[in-house]
């Protein structure tokens, strides 16, 4: 089957685009046996080497129908993510009439009418980093939260052409169930017509690395991945459940991946006064923190906000269970299968409770993580992923 895969981004060799995501599905795909092609925006200083299964093109050639109908594709997958700016790109993809998924790289809050509070906090967080001034993040939350009130006023500024944009496309992707019913919320209440069909289908997991391995002896670690400089991250609730959780649990290790905030010298003097119990190793190959997982029983999500978090996932497919906020859609999803505990309200001591919960869990013998292993691939591994688009394809 010929099978294209767009992206709306511009794309680089060194982009990072074939590890994750959409890169890595159409990587299996053709592993096995399809035909099958990422579509992506042309950067004229940095095209492809051809080294990668990519097509390039303008954004003006994509939204020529005959662009779409010259590739003769079999199926399309879109991650164009419902973006209205992206309505005439989808509106030509979709005029052949061949069987077409969008992924929609959501927690489900595609309005302020779904979840007022939530719409608020991503428009905040996304546009603000840890590091920019008081000032500037009280201008950006000031400037962010005013847009996201005149749409939850005013519903036709974003949502009347969102459903129109929507309604496009038969199917939509949602990475977790709860993600996916408040998309078929939005839908109703916006006037989507025809209405499209919602599925959940995870982001996919790379499990070449990310996979539980018998004889693995899990210790009494918690591991926790980010990009900690991104306000969404929440670093700071991390940081306060990581002193409380050490502070109870002398037995217990936090280990850190990912480039750290900017501290502060008190909280640098923090950090080192927990000394090799609180470390913060930076940046780490895939392979380097597969083996954290499988040593790890234990993956805090703090952030304020995700569309899924392929980390918790990897974890999760190593064997840990997953600790986080039940207003992360995927939270509800990873702790579901006995596989975590979730924070119902964001704060430290919440999470603090959540985290000494899953403590008690494991000592218990309440966590297994052979099957938690086995039931997080069967559910995110990207082969898993591959085969429910190709099952949506074949129904037409």
């Amino acid at each position: 089957m010929r099978i294209l895969g767009f992206i709306a981004l511009s794309y680089s060799d060194q982009g990072g685009f074939w590890y994750r995501d959409l890169g890595l599905l159409i990587r299996r795909l053709r592993e096995m046996g399809h035909d099958a092609w990422l579509v992506a925006f042309k950067k004229e200083d940095d095209l492809p080497s051809g080294e990668w299964p990519v097509i390039v093109a303008t954004p003006e050639e994509l939204a020529d129908p005959a662009w779409w109908k010259a590739q003769a594709p079999e199926a399309l997958i879109l991650n164009a993510w419902s973006a209205p700016r992206w309505h005439a790109i989808r509106q030509a993809a979709t005029s052949l009439r061949v069987p077409t998924v969008e992924k929609l790289d959501t927690d489900g809050v595609k309005s302020p009418r779904i979840w007022l509070r939530s719409a608020l906090e991503l428009a905040c967080d996304v546009h603000s980093d840890t590091a920019d001034p008081f000032w500037k993040r009280a201008f950006i939350a000031a400037r962010e939260s005013a847009k996201v009130f005149l749409v939850r006023l005013v519903p036709a500024v974003m949502d009347a052409r969102m459903a129109r944009t929507m309604s496009l496309v038969p199917v939509y992707a949602a990475e977790s169930p709860l993600a996916a019913s408040r998309v078929r919320r939005f839908l109703r209440i916006s006037g989507a017509s025809p209405v499209p069909r919602v599925v959940t289908i995870p982001h996919p997991v790379n499990t070449q690395f990310m996979a539980f391995q018998p004889g693995d002896a899990k210790e009494k670690l918690v591991v926790a991945v980010g990009r900690w400089r991104a306000v969404n991250k929440g670093w700071p609730l991390f940081f306060e459940v990581a002193k409380r959780f050490l502070a109870l649990c002398p037995d217990w290790t936090i280990v850190v991946v990912g480039p750290p905030p900017l501290l502060d010298a008190t909280a640098q003097r923090e950090v080192e006064a927990l000394g090799s119990r609180l470390q913060i190793v930076g940046l780490r190959t895939p392979e380097q923190i597969a083996a954290l997982y499988r040593r790890a029983r234990i993956y805090l999500l703090p952030s304020t906000w995700e569309s899924f978090n392929i980390a918790a996932a990897e974890a999760l497919c190593c064997g840990c269970s997953v600790v986080g906020p039940g207003q992360l859609a995927s939270v509800h999803y990873f702790a579901s299968f006995r596989s975590g505990t979730v924070s119902h309200v964001r704060d430290v001591a919440h999470v603090t409770d959540a985290l000494m919960t899953e403590v008690e869990e494991w000592a218990a013998g309440q966590r297994d993580p052979a099957a938690i292993s086995q039931t997080a691939i069967e559910l995110f591994s990207v082969d898993s992923i591959a085969k429910r688009f190709l099952a949506i394809f074949r129904e037409g």
